[in-house]
């Protein structure tokens, strides 16, 4: 019995640490500690992370209520989740206008992908920075279709939306406690999905996940379930990561690779990215990057193929430059405002260099990308504008 004993505290001791080991964290940038008063701390890890979740997700409910007119609108609440962003809305004001409180509040989230081919995008960048690398993406179906193509060191997902991070933390929760080896669907449509974007009706309070065309567009699903399906099969996941911020708020320097790759989507159009916010994001990198590390941003023309990939990067003298590694043909899609339609995109990257310039920036895609037109079937009048 003496003899088992050092055993046996080895065992217990063992247990503890893997009981203690962090298996998800989430880092909230210094704007949304400000936005959110609910959400005070810089870093929550495991357990924490749920009852932070709960805890925003029933007072984040009483505020979509609030702004849908369902429940009538009560200041004092209102300031209890957020003494800075204003919630209001006049009875005549659509749903789906002052979006980014909205988006903030966790009343109007975007979880189906509106981005097209980004499994060939993902690919296509994997080639552009095969070295050791940070992976970052917004949005939900992105951060796993990163995961299947591409050799990263540490994936980040990243988003304004704290309902997008929170779907990702139940469906990652569900996946690490699949004994039975459910499928990535079945494990999918546990998830209940709060407040989910439509422009052609208000959002419900709860929407179940039917199949892959919630999550992505519908030409996408094949490509979108492959994703899903790939990180189900995974013997070891990696550490859950989730990063509530801006892009322009958040530190985005290498951790453990020599560069960091962020897939950005559309969030630098100026809806969702001003001038000041983007000079903010430059001096961010500038300041973080050690020599000879960068940091790539990816956008992508939303309802399209599309992508530009912007490197910021400092030289072994220090010297910190922005350039273009590749530049599709951007151009907004039949699917936003009738006065944008078709018309060319120019990103704050893009202000930096003269249009010339632009034009001898490599394609990425060089045998060219498909504009989606032909499946446009909404209203402009329901639908004025795309998802970020």
């Amino acid at each position: 019995m003496k003899r088992a004993a050092p055993f046996l505290a080895a065992v217990i001791l063992s247990h503890l640490a893997g009981a203690c080991s962090t298996t998800a964290v989430l880092r909230v940038t210094p704007e949304h500690r400000k936005f959110l008063k609910p959400v005070s701390d810089s870093t929550y890890r495991n357990r924490s992370i749920d009852k932070l979740f709960s805890r925003v997700e029933e007072k984040g409910d009483t505020i979509c209520e609030m702004m849908f007119q369902t429940k009538p609108y009560d200041d004092a609440t209102a300031k209890e989740f957020s003494d800075t962003l204003d919630f209001r809305k006049d009875p005549e004001e659509k749903w789906y206008n002052n979006v980014l409180p909205t988006m903030l509040a966790g009343c109007f989230n975007f979880f189906k992908m509106n981005d097209r081919g980004v499994h060939k995008s993902f690919a296509l960048i994997e080639e552009l920075y095969p070295e050791a690398k940070d992976c970052f993406t917004v949005g939900f179906t992105q951060f796993y279709m990163m995961f299947q193509q591409m050799r990263c060191k540490r994936f980040v997902a990243i988003d304004i939306d704290w309902r997008i991070l929170k779907a990702h933390h139940d469906f990652q929760g569900l996946v690490r406690a699949n004994s039975a080896g459910a499928d990535a669907l079945s494990l999918l449509q546990q998830l209940q999905l709060g407040w989910v974007a439509h422009f052609d009706s208000r959002p419900p309070k709860r929407e179940p996940v039917k199949n892959e065309t919630t999550l992505c567009m519908e030409t996408e699903k094949v490509h979108c379930r492959s994703a899903f399906d790939h990180f189900v099969s995974q013997r070891q996941l990696p550490k859950t990561e989730l990063l509530l911020g801006f892009i322009h708020d958040a530190d985005l320097a290498p951790r453990e690779g020599e560069v960091s790759v962020i897939f950005a989507s559309n969030a630098l159009d100026w809806e969702y990215t001003n001038r000041e916010q983007f000079n903010k994001l430059l001096e961010s990198a500038r300041q973080s990057l050690g020599k000879r590390e960068k940091i790539a941003i990816v956008y992508q023309a939303g309802d399209s193929e599309d992508i530009a990939v912007y490197e910021l990067m400092t030289n072994t003298d220090g010297v910190f430059t922005a350039t273009v590694r590749c530049r599709d043909n951007l151009r907004w899609s039949d699917r936003y405002k009738k006065y944008l339609r078709g018309k060319p995109i120019y990103t704050w990257f893009d202000e930096i260099y003269q249009r010339d310039q632009l034009k001898q920036a490599p394609r990425c895609h060089v045998g060219g990308t498909r504009r989606y037109i032909t499946d446009f079937t909404a209203s402009p009048k329901k639908n004025p504008q795309q998802s970020p």
